[in-house]
């Protein structure tokens, strides 16, 4: 595996360096592990107001795959627009997200499509139809023939058992804490699950198992995302002497805990950067030549308009589905107007930057006097860093005793609300106020292709440091969408108590850890058939799809 994986960076990296041909590159690797994705997902039939939600598992030859690093899904309306996209971290293949339907969502037929961008070098994407109806706009048709789809199949008999659990009963009362007891044959399976409990829909759905291949109009080839969120760009310039090779350039994400990164253009002028954890939706970009302001960055987008989905199974109207959504949008609109006590939690926490384990002292600026002026600040303030004038230029620089023979005609690194700041009279002439904190790294540091003695970061309060001479452009990006923990109804909670509950959902959690051998949830104030529905693969490789019913009176 470790082998496939050094092949697969090997590959990418001539691609960036040497800029083979699209079609050349692609044929190299036609013999390389392929991957695919299988999605578990609540509901395939929502109204809006309601949340999609879903676990993307990610494989390789039935293993789960250590490639990707970033998954997306995305809903396809019936003319292959693009409505809702996201990416998704992948931890050794499983990842999980969700979909609020808005109100502005129309009513018809969708995909959700999932995929990894080294797969759409295959044409390769998972894909379930979706059918969202709005209330409040665009009405189901009624079937103008009557005749009968082809549907679905449902056991309605809430008594059989497929051996989930020990203890499951065929109905239960309103609000019960449900604690069920999974029989030793799948509380010993290792592997990565994940559960759904809802309320069972009392129709039948046209079939939504597709098989077409979407329709490739294009060559394109898709390099794979194996650190991260890969942002793909390119450098031109209008000077013909400046040359668009060997440019230097840094990525900011403006977020406290990660500093730029750096990449150099090949060639072609084009850029990669590898984003381990992009949490923001716009990032800012920076040239760090002396001539950066003769040059422009255009970002390349990943984009499947080249792609065209088929089959878009219509669904129909009819009694049984107007009661359903009657009932469904009277209850989501219950449910949504407590939204505030009902809120999920974000779980994750963002790494640091490896360069912020080089800070040796943080000075936050409220807990000092302050002064009219930064070069008094560092007079009065800051240990082992100052200004030196020169021919009436201002360079920051950052001393260390043991070293400042040696370094002493190094310049420091001056990093301000996450951008590489070059032109140091910028900061003399900045209100001191306006800085929450500044930290220093006392030793010499490489940074890009560069070694700098020591390096100074500053924070504002409102990320409003602007320089003078940096050639800065913002772009708009997808984030990575963090993990939660999903908040459902507990009823032991004395002030939830009051709270109306009217979920049809009553359970959802992307990661079960069957080996803890029980399932905790309540039952809400909503009755009728609700099924449980567990997914996922052993370590083996072996798909489970297990489910069982039961009823609330």
């Amino acid at each position: 595996m470790t082998k496939q994986i050094l092949i697969i960076c090997l590959l990418a990296f001539s691609k960036v360096v040497v800029s083979q041909s699209q079609q050349s590159f692609a044929s190299q690797t036609k013999d390389l592990p392929q991957e695919k994705i299988y999605v578990h997902s609540n509901n395939n039939f929502l109204l809006t107001g309601e949340t999609l939600y879903y676990t993307i598992y990610c494989l390789n030859n039935n293993n789960y795959s250590p490639f990707s690093k970033i998954a997306y899904t995305e809903l396809i309306d019936s003319k292959n627009n693009s409505i809702l996209k996201q990416r998704i971290s992948l931890d050794v293949g499983k990842g999980y997200g969700d979909f609020f339907i808005s109100p502005q969502i129309k009513t018809g037929s969708y995909k959700l499509v999932a995929y990894t961008q080294w797969m759409k070098n295959k044409n390769s994407f998972f894909q379930q139809d979706i059918f969202l109806v709005n209330p409040f706009s665009d009405k189901l048709r009624s079937n103008p023939t009557n005749e009968t789809t082809t549907t679905l199949k449902y056991n309605e008999n809430t008594n059989e058992r497929n051996g989930l659990f020990d203890n499951l009963k065929a109905s239960y009362s309103k609000r019960e804490n449900v604690v069920l007891n999974l029989t030793n044959t799948f509380s010993q399976l290792k592997g990565s699950f994940s559960v759904s409990i809802r309320k069972k829909n009392n129709f039948q759905l046209p079939n939504n198992k597709t098989t077409n291949t979407p329709i490739k109009t294009n060559n394109a080839f898709y390099l794979p995302e194996l650190r991260g969120t890969l942002i793909q760009g390119k450098v031109t310039t209008s000077n013909t002497s400046n040359a668009i090779t060997d440019v230097k350039l840094s990525l900011s994400t403006k977020n406290k805990n990660r500093l730029p990164i750096t990449a150099i253009t090949n060639d072609k002028g084009e850029f990669y950067f590898n984003i381990p954890e992009l949490r923001t939706s716009k990032v800012e970009i920076q040239i760090l030549d002396k001539n950066a302001n003769d040059y422009n960055i255009e970002l390349i987008k990943p984009s499947n308009e080249n792609i065209q989905f088929e089959s878009f199974p219509e669904l129909f109207l009819n009694e049984d589905i107007s009661k359903e959504i009657r009932d469904r949008s009277i209850y989501s609109q219950i449910e949504n107007a407590f939204y505030k006590v009902k809120k999920d939690s974000i779980s994750h926490t963002t790494k640091k930057s490896p360069l912020l384990n080089y800070v040796q002292t943080t000075y936050i600026l409220d807990d000092y006097k302050r002064f009219k002026t930064i070069k008094e600040t560092f007079v009065e303030v800051i240990e082992g860093a100052g200004f030196i004038r020169n021919k009436g230029q201002y360079n920051l620089s950052v001393t260390n005793t043991g070293e400042a023979k040696t370094l002493k005609h190094i310049p420091s690194l001056l990093i301000i609300d996450g951008s590489i700041v070059f032109n140091h009279n910028d900061l003399t002439d900045f209100d001191s106020r306006k800085i929450h904190s500044i930290s220093i790294v006392k030793s010499k540091y490489f940074y890009g292709n560069a070694l700098y003695q020591g390096v100074v970061i500053i924070r504002t309060f409102k990320n409003d440091f602007l320089s003078s001479t940096n050639k800065t452009q913002e772009f708009e990006v997808t984030p990575v969408q963090p993990q939660k923990i999903y908040f459902f109804q507990n009823n032991k909670n004395i002030k939830n108590k009051r709270i109306p509950d009217f979920r049809t959902q009553l359970y959802w959690n992307p990661a079960i850890n069957l080996s803890q051998n029980t399932l905790s949830f309540f039952t809400s104030d909503v009755t009728g058939t609700f099924e449980i529905t567990i997914q996922g693969y052993t370590k083996e490789g072996r798909f489970i799809n297990a489910k069982e019913r039961f009823s609330v009176k």
